[in-house]
This record gives C-alpha cells, sequence and structure tokens, in this order.
C-alpha cells in the first residue's frame, strides 16, 4: 500500500468508500472482501447511515484477520444537518456507532447547512462554528485530524483565515471528465492532500459509463490488458491523488 504522508500522519492513497453500502450483511462482506485485499483506509460519512453496521463489522473482522485498530485509517463526515452546535455530539455518535475510541479523520461534508440556500450569509458562520467544534475534538483526543470535502477556493481561504489547527485533506470528486487543477494546485500550496471521489465515475449510471466506456480509457485497457477500472486509479495515483 501507498501511503500519503502530510503533517503527523500517513494516509493510504486508495480506500475504500462506502457511500450506498447499507445495511450488517453487505457491510460485512463488502469490508471482509476489502481487508483482505489489503484495504486500510475505510471511509464513511453520518449521512450514509452505515456506521453502525460497519462497526459491527470491524468487530468482527479486525480480530478474523488479526488487524489492529491502528492499522485502520478511519474516516467519517459531518453532515449538513450537524453543522455548529450538533457537531461534537455527531462525532460522539459516530464513534459509539463505529465502535471506535477515535476517528483518523473528520471532514465537513458540505459547505452549505442543510435547509439553508446557497447564498445565505448564514452558512459562513455555521461552517466556522463546526470547524471550530472538530478543533475542539482534535484538542480532546477524539479525532486526530481534520479535513474538508466539496470546497471550493473561497471556502478553502476562509477556513486559513480562521483555523487553529490546519485542514490535512479536502475531498472532491475527480476523474479525467471533471480535472480540478486549482483546487490540486491550491492543495498543494497548502501542503494538503487532494483525496478524489467518484474516481470512476458519479453514482449517476450514465456518467459512469461515459468514464468507463470511452474510447481513450478503453483503448488504454486493451493496450495494458487492464480493465477501465483499473487505469482509472492508476491514473489518479500517478497525480498523486488519493481515492
Amino acid at each position: 500500500m501507498i501511503y500519503l504522508p502530510v503533517s503527523h500522519i500517513e494516509i493510504p492513497i486508495i480506500g475504500l468508500g462506502t457511500y450506498k453500502i447499507k445495511g450488517f450483511d453487505l457491510c460485512y462482506k463488502v469490508v471482509e472482501k476489502a481487508l483482505l485485499s489489503g484495504y486500510r483506509l475505510i471511509d464513511t460519512a453520518q449521512v450514509y447511515k452505515n456506521e453502525k453496521d460497519l462497526g459491527e463489522s470491524f468487530k468482527i473482522l479486525m480480530p478474523k484477520f488479526n488487524i489492529k485498530r491502528e492499522e485502520i485509517f478511519l474516516v467519517t463526515k459531518i453532515a449538513t444537518y450537524n453543522h455548529a452546535d450538533k457537531c461534537y455530539d455527531s462525532i460522539l455518535r459516530s464513534l459509539e456507532d463505529l465502535g471506535v475510541d477515535y476517528i483518523d479523520m473528520v471532514l465537513i461534508h458540505w459547505p452549505g447547512v442543510k435547509g439553508l440556500k446557497l447564498d445565505d450569509k448564514r452558512n459562513f458562520e455555521f461552517r466556522k462554528q463546526t470547524y471550530q467544534e472538530l478543533e475542539r475534538a482534535f484538542n480532546d483526543g477524539i479525532i486526530k485530524s481534520i479535513g474538508l470535502s466539496n470546497y471550493t477556493i473561497r471556502h478553502l481561504e476562509e477556513v486559513f483565515s480562521y483555523c487553529s489547527i490546519k485542514p490535512l485533506l479536502l475531498q472532491c470528486e475527480f476523474h479525467p471528465l471533471l480535472i480540478q487543477k486549482d483546487l490540486v494546485d491550491f492543495c498543494q500550496q497548502k501542503s494538503m492532500v487532494f483525496q478524489a471521489y467518484s474516481s470512476l465515475g458519479t453514482s449517476d449510471l450514465a456518467s459512469t459509463k461515459k468514464l468507463l466506456e470511452s474510447e481513450t480509457i478503453t483503448n488504454l485497457a486493451s493496450k495494458y490488458s487492464k480493465k477501465p477500472a483499473q487505469i482509472l486509479l492508476k491514473w489518479a495515483i500517478q497525480h498523486n491523488i488519493g481515492k
């Protein structure tokens, strides 16, 4: 496994995303396959509604494969309905559901707050309060690092204007059909890891097919005797992009 070193931690370059993986049986099967295949980063979110099932799976599978807690890099994300004064308690619930004493990284999932329009000026204050609650959780030792998701350059600059503990990672959509070079460059300037989601296309089937069945991708897959998904993941790795 390749690791991306940043500040005091090392982040596996490839992780298991658990969006749309719900129910204990499915979570167990997916996590089992992932751990056997060498995955050590598990990414979830409060809004995925699967933290408890993942926690039950970890409880069985980690002893089964003799994997220590510190070998797993566990990521979750603050839901849009858990901003500001709800943030800290939501982390405590995530800890309980996941069955762990700490979470390696917690991201703010989205810069907006549920129920507010995107241009509502209150979003800024909620974002700031949420970030400060993450810093409190970091100082209390229940999370080991802070990250962001779906933030633009403007949102990132806001964070760096008030944070006392800097974010170490930005997670955004990134693939050959959506190369967000400005965000990647910003992360490099700030010594942050840029991590992609939807490396194989979005959750929309048509978009995924467009990427996986792209003539360029399929030609490369044929040339190197690989699957299109392997070509896409390798492309991201060669750009030093986590996923």
